[in-house]
């Protein structure tokens, strides 16, 4: 039985566990597959492009993109992976009409006229449409120096202010445990596990997820977070406290425990970020609390550790190579205490 789901791209169904792309030909179907389920969305928009590729010039915008995603974009983290095949598709389809040679500043500019209310997604559409030049000169499909996107300016983003109460955070628990019809949730305690260490190590929800038991030593719990993986390589050690034991006592007791994983679903496979996400965005909405992501766990983290031990170690556990960057992102979430004039 095929069906095919809202977030797909047009013409993509699933089917017996794969994805597929159907074109008419009269009254005919033609099914071609594309990428297995189980391999997530990065595989399924690569097979689209490369099945695209083969009727596009090789220096086209499909074409670029294809090669980009194989070549670069297939490095990075799965999440990461994701949101580069949703952008590109994006750019895919409006610059469709383009040779790598013929993108212009000034029709980036009308591109980017879509999210001129969105600064954030303004600016990270820009970045990669910058990637993508920079890719079409290693190509030699442009002139060395010939980026269009160089001489456009990015959106000045508002810094965010929110700060997590600790009662907010536990009402947040409360709705990971209990759905709308008041019974357990099956996934409740590894979610709720899942904020937990968000919180007592700082770290990133992509770094959480992909956290292996062979991680967890005697000592603490190390992570390698993938923005630091291709730069610095700089690892976290969170040392042992017993909360942190805690948390994790509670997760090596669940009866869907992955050998491999700490973090994983019912079926004992890790989980995507789209399904811890989806869960988190559910309880956020059950406890009636407002204007909070997931990502405020570690603003939280990094907040009460600059007050309580200090700025140089909430850069540690940021993993942050300068003391200016932590600075910048603790500054907001709090206001800064000076004595009166008399």
């Amino acid at each position: 039985m095929s069906k095919r789901r809202s977030d797909l791209p047009k013409r993509v169904y699933e089917k017996g566990g794969a994805y597929w792309h159907v074109r008419a030909e009269g009254k005919k179907r033609i099914w071609t597959r594309l990428s297995t389920i189980r391999d997530g969305l990065p595989a399924l928009y690569r097979a689209l492009a490369d099945m695209e590729q083969a009727d596009q010039a090789r220096d086209s915008m499909a074409a670029l993109i294809a090669d980009w995603l194989a070549e670069v974009g297939s490095r990075h983290s799965v999440k990461t992976q994701a949101n580069d095949a949703y952008q590109t598709r994006t750019i895919s389809e409006s610059f469709q009409e383009f040779r790598a040679q013929e993108v212009t500043a000034p029709a980036i500019v009308e591109f980017l006229k879509h999210f001129s209310d969105k600064p954030r997604t303004y600016n990270a559409y820009r970045s990669m449409l910058r990637e993508l030049m920079r890719f079409a000169e290693e190509k030699g499909y442009r002139p060395p120096g010939t980026n269009p996107v160089d001489s456009l300016k990015t959106m000045s983003v508002k810094a965010r202010t929110r700060y997590i109460t600790d009662s907010e955070v536990r009402r947040i628990k409360v709705a990971v445990m209990y759905g709308d019809d008041g019974k357990r949730t099956r996934s409740g305690q590894t979610i709720c596990a899942l904020i937990d260490m968000a919180y007592l190590t700082g770290q990133r929800i992509g770094d959480l997820l992909t956290l292996r038991w062979s991680d967890v030593g005697k000592q603490g719990i190390t992570f390698q977070p993938a923005k630091t993986e291709g730069s610095t390589g700089a690892q976290v050690l969170i040392a042992w406290t017993q909360r942190l034991r805690d948390v994790v006592d509670r997760l090596r007791a669940l009866p869907n425990k992955s050998p491999a994983f700490v973090f994983c679903t019912l079926q004992r496979q890790p989980y995507t970020y789209s399904g811890a996400s989806t869960a988190w965005k559910r309880a956020v909405k059950r406890a009636g609390v407002k204007d909070c992501h997931f990502h405020d766990l570690r603003g939280k983290a990094l907040t009460d550790v600059d007050r309580g031990r200090g700025i140089m170690e909430a850069q540690r556990m940021g993993a942050h190579s300068t003391q200016s960057q932590t600075a910048d992102y603790v500054r907001h979430k709090r206001a800064l205490k000076v004595d009166a004039t008399r």
